[in-house]
């Protein structure tokens, strides 16, 4: 395994990491190994939070209903000459 050396560590950002690594009964290398990997992704929890309140919009629409939206958008594709001189 790799070593890094973090340089620049405040005496507020040293308290907060021995302060959460405490309550977390962690390392402070654990803890920031942990970290590390929550904040790149690589860890067990997603850093954004999904989200799943919309999902039964998403391709909820029949044929008929994708296609009349489609016709009835169509004007919207249409550039006013006019409006841009």
């Amino acid at each position: 395994m790799k070593t890094i050396t973090i340089r620049g560590i405040d005496p507020g950002l040293d308290r907060v990491i021995k302060s959460r690594a405490k309550q977390n009964n962690l390392s402070v290398n654990q803890w920031i190994l942990q970290a590390l990997k929550k904040i790149t992704g690589m860890g067990k929890e997603s850093v954004f939070k999904k989200y799943h309140d919309l999902d039964a919009l998403a391709g909820g629409w029949s044929k008929e209903e994708a296609n009349a939206f489609q016709q009835n958008t169509q004007i919207f594709e249409k550039i006013d000459e006019e409006l841009w001189k």
